[in-house]
């Protein structure tokens, strides 16, 4: 009797852990079903697919919206499979050659930029239209396999963005500008801040000169007429803090303590306690480290999450499989079970396979110091961001001092010896975006020419380089510590996203 009692208590124990088990599978079952379809997409709205290639792009919402649509209104699961493999299908295709098409068009995505920079899609929106258009024509050139006639209409689509940009500029930002310095004037900012507004005006007609002079170069005019703009703002925020401290009869001490509180402040949000015995300076130098060594930390658990979402995506694998098997059982159950095993087992070469290359990743990640490069994983690629590498204004030519990091880096290649390299040059937006693209394109092959010196066994055709000029900045080009960040190099490892036994089969 004991034993039936417990058989009874045992079976319903396992029914139990079943309901739960189904219904924790039900609640994720979505994220499960749509997790590749999702990751398509996020790729390709990173990698800009809506501008370069708006026809799969499009197709791709399309299929996804369909599946989307059919999952909500409970209709059958093959349905929805059907729908998303399209979408994956359409949103792979939009992503295929967005390498190749960021170079071809790199010229013209930077003057789109630069012209949604001057608010030329709200000032302009007659020029920016016809670019827009234009833009398009080119893009769907490239797909027709018209790669002159593409090149030939984003070289026109420029030409339109270059004209919005300077024209939204004129109509805008120098407007806004002018309009501040004059409302600082009035409220006699020459007597409370003279310094201040001398910047100001100083930046609105070398903004003004250059709008005019330097044709090729339209960042410089467009920096100097924000510039202006933040310094009229300054000055007019300046002439109203004076005349409230003299209102108030403030001494010059209570001027420096207040500064000092406002470091202060900065000081307790990054967990430091600041002091003042050897001035604001030290301070706020103090200050400055121990943000730089936060920025480090943040680094080290990104990298620490990628492998963590990695595993994740692996346990996601294996439920999915398992549903897949439990649904595959029935009067087929003999036949479906031997596709099911083949599949379980492509699956777990692939698990094994991609925690393989996460391993390698951590390896390549723990090689360099913080203040040498910055190592991520970004999709399937692994980026070395070499900070720590350094030109010399308008030069291509490797310095001895950055042997040391580039002999790292040849450690790094080999470790994924099979993947394909690629060494990208980048510039920040100061210059010409000729100049610039020449410029990085130069450093790119300067890179790689060191590396394939220094790496004589290694199959050279798998290292190339390309040059992005001004296109692609990771920090603000107004800052000169942004522009530090966006002179740089990237070593860009392509790690072959599955296994070629899993691929062909």
């Amino acid at each position: 009797m004991k034993t039936f009692t417990k058989n009874k208590l045992l079976i319903l124990s396992i029914l139990i852990s079943m309901f739960y088990t189904c219904n924790l599978l039900a609640q994720d079952a979505k994220s499960i079903i749509f997790n590749d379809a999702n990751k398509a997409k996020l790729l390709a709205i990173e990698k800009r697919a809506e501008i370069l290639s708006p026809s799969n792009f499009d197709d791709g919402l399309k299929y996804y919206e369909k599946a989307n649509s059919a999952y909500e209104s409970d209709d059958n699961l093959a349905d929805i499979k059907e729908y998303l493999k399209e979408s994956i299908n359409y949103f792979q295709k939009s992503t295929s050659e967005i390498d190749v098409m960021e170079v071809l068009f790199a010229e013209t995505l930077n003057s789109r930029d630069d012209a949604l920079d001057a608010g030329a899609d709200t000032y302009e929106k007659e020029l920016w239209g016809d670019a827009q258009d234009e833009f398009r024509d080119a893009t769907n050139q490239y797909e027709k396999g018209n790669s002159d006639r593409a090149k030939e209409k984003g070289n026109e689509a420029y030409d339109l963005y270059r004209k919005a940009e300077l024209a939204a500029i004129k109509s805008n930002l120098f407007n806004s500008a002018r309009e501040l310095i004059a409302k600082a004037e009035n409220m006699k900012a020459e007597k409370y801040a003279p310094k201040t507004l001398a910047k100001a005006k100083k930046s609105l007609e070398d903004g003004q000169n250059a709008l005019e002079t330097e044709r090729y170069d339209t960042d410089k005019p467009r920096m100097l007429a924000k510039n202006a703009e933040y310094e009229a703002q300054h000055t007019i925020y300046l002439v109203n803090y004076i005349n409230k401290m003299e209102d108030q009869d403030k001494e010059t001490e209570d001027l420096i303590l207040k500064g000092e509180s406002y470091l202060t402040q900065i000081g307790d949000a990054t967990g430091m306690s600041v002091q003042f015995d050897e001035g604001s300076g030290i301070a706020a130098g103090k200050i400055s480290a121990n943000v730089i060594e936060l920025k480090d930390n943040i680094s080290l658990l990104n990298h620490n999450l990628n492998i963590c979402e990695t595993s994740v995506a692996n346990q996601q694998k294996q439920i999915a499989a398992y549903t897949q098997q439990i649904k595959n059982m029935g009067s087929e159950q003999q036949e479906q079970s031997a596709e099911a095993l083949r599949k379980q087992q492509m699956l777990e070469d692939q698990i094994a396979y991609d925690q393989h290359v996460a391993q390698k990743f951590d390896e390549v990640f723990n090689m360099f110091d913080l203040n040498e490069a910055d190592v991520f994983r970004q999709g399937n690629d692994i980026i070395l961001r070499m900070t720590g590498f350094n030109f010399d204004i308008g030069s291509a030519e490797v310095k001895p001092e950055n042997y040391t990091l580039l002999t790292k880096v040849q450690k790094a290649i080999n470790i994924f010896s099979e993947s394909q390299i690629v060494i990208q040059g980048h510039t920040d937006s100061q210059g010409g975006d000729s100049m610039n693209m020449t410029l990085s394109q130069k450093r790119a092959d300067a890179v790689r020419e060191y590396l394939m010196a220094n790496m004589p066994d290694y199959d050279q055709s798998n290292i190339a380089s390309v040059g992005f000029g001004e296109t692609k900045p990771v920090e603000n080009n107004e800052t000169n510590y942004g522009r530090s960040q966006n002179r740089r190099i990237d070593v860009v490892i392509k790690v072959k996203a599955v296994l070629e036994t899993a691929s062909t089969n």
